[in-house]
């Protein structure tokens, strides 16, 4: 997962952070180790101005990754005409983008850990760019599924958890209007525009901003052409030469927090919540074009509004409330962070399984288009809800590793998501919508049983791995007093 950071520091928590009975303290020690320390050195030399276009570049870049996966829904039905193929076998597509979008940060984000951010970013857009032009000429469907692996390892680098929020909204509203208008293979030449301009942007101004490497900023490595040239210019020219000594890379180190038990936990209650959304998403095409075959593709397309803004309200709505359920948690003698967070989860995932329950029928006795609507706007404001409580907990428990924790996020999401979405319309044809929905409901329900085990042996298993880390950062410590 590789995303351009302005902070990257190293959290360890000390020993009066872990209290007798396993809760953790609302204000963690945070311990960052450098070569050398400067107290009168800025943290970063990047001014106001240039952050601010540093998040604007890179809320852009991100972008695009999860509108690719996306923009492709509403076009599902001409590319089977096209291309003279079934709607599995479109499917199946969706299948093998998801597992690639969850392999590939963990490959990415490990080399961008050591090499930096900016090499990366850069061969990744090449990457894209050109499974994009590869896409919109494709002449079959072996050539789609190919270019279309290669268009999820290049794009995944770039995923970012805000632009996860605007996607639902704008892929497939704008995938219907291309497709309709323009033909579905110009939703790739679409994507190709926003990717060539994402490459300019971040091979001309983007700079690099990987810690180990350019320090606040002022360091040099991986420069824009501007800075080459100020070096190059410059009278320090033979100055400063010092070879680059690149972190050690672990390709393993995302897979390696799947071993905590309430990680594994806190994954796997979001991942199902995940693999349900998708499986409306991916569904939807095809069953609105069955039961209200009324509907062009660009209506279709506007349909998809109502998974979008209800992904959208329920974020912010579930941020408010997690707020508010912390604040008041905190002044409590034995804050416990996972009862913060997850105390007010009930809601979210009682009303996501009345609604993944009852879509299935609405959608099969042909109920009024806005009523199936209605269930979907439901369904994704309380999944949002589940999501966003899932997610931050994450964050709570590792502070200052947030990329990696959303590397193995991903991970955990997507591999569920891509066999759900491998199944989901054999599973329909076999035994129709409303019972396959009704078992995916019962599904969240058994997946329930996530939240009772980690509100008793969360605090525990958090406290054991806490002080792992203390028993590890005091080891490294003594190494350095010894060095």
């Amino acid at each position: 997962m590789v995303s351009i950071t302005i902070e990257e520091t190293s959290h360890y928590p000390s020993k009066e952070d872990i209290s007798p009975k396993g809760y953790v303290s609302s204000k963690p020690e945070s311990v960052t180790v450098t070569e050398s320390v400067d107290q009168e050195k800025p943290y970063t030399v990047f001014s106001r101005n240039m952050l601010i276009q540093l998040l604007a570049v890179t809320s852009f870049t991100g972008m695009i990754s999860p509108l690719t996966g996306s923009i492709y829904f509403p076009a599902v039905n001409k590319i089977e005409e096209e291309l003279d193929i079934s709607t599995e076998q479109v499917n199946l597509i969706i299948t093998v983008y998801m597992i690639l979008q969850a392999i590939s940060p963990t490959f990415w984000g490990t080399i961008a850990d050591s090499w930096g951010r900016r090499p990366v970013l850069l061969m990744t857009m090449v990457i894209y760019c050109a499974s994009c032009i590869g896409l919109a000429l494709t002449p079959n469907y072996a050539v789609l599924m190919v270019l279309r692996m290669i268009q999820a390892f290049g794009s995944s680098s770039l995923i970012a958890i805000s632009a996860g929020i605007l996607s639902p909204v704008l892929g497939p509203v704008l995938g219907g209007i291309i497709s309709e208008k323009l033909g579905w293979r110009w939703i790739f030449w679409v994507l190709l525009i926003l990717g060539c301009s994402s490459l300019l942007i971040v091979g001309f101004f983007v700079p690099e901003t990987l810690r180990v490497l350019v320090g606040n900023g002022s360091g040099y490595a991986n420069p824009t052409p501007s800075q080459w040239l100020k070096k190059h210019r410059s009278k320090e020219l033979d100055q400063d030469k010092k070879k680059l000594e690149h972190p050690k890379m672990n390709f393993l180190a995302p897979f390696t927090y799947l071993l905590e038990p309430d990680v594994f936990l806190i994954l796997w209650l979001n991942g199902v919540a995940f693999t349900v959304f998708y499986c409306i998403m991916t569904s939807t095409t095809k069953q609105f074009s069955i039961y209200y075959p009324y509907l062009s593709e660009l209506e279709i397309g506007v349909c998809f509004l109502s998974m979008g803004l209800g992904t959208i309200i329920g974020g912010f709505a579930k941020g408010k409330l997690l707020d508010r359920d912390y604040r008041k948690t905190s002044y409590k003698a034995e804050f416990s962070i996972y009862t913060a967070r997850l105390k007010n989860i009930w809601f979210h995932l009682m009303a996501m399984q009345v609604a993944t329950c009852i879509y299935g029928w609405i959608i099969q006795i042909g109920a009024p288009l806005p009523a199936a609507l209605a269930i979907q706007f439901v369904f994704a404001f309380s999944c949002s809800g589940v999501t966003s409580t899932c997610q931050t907990l994450l964050v709570d428990l590792f502070p200052g590793r947030g990329a990696s924790i959303t590397a193995s996020n991903n991970l955990m999401r997507c591999i569920l998501g891509a066999a759900a979405t491998a199944y989901i319309e054999p599973a329909i044809q076999g035994v129709g919508m409303g019972w396959v929905f009704t078992i995916l409901g019962i599904c969240l329900v058994i997946n329930n049983i996530c939240v009772p085990i980690l509100l008793k042996s969360g605090p525990q298993w958090n406290k054991r791995r806490l002080e792992r880390q203390d028993i590890k950062h005091v080891d490294l410590f003594s190494c350095c007093r010894r060095g």
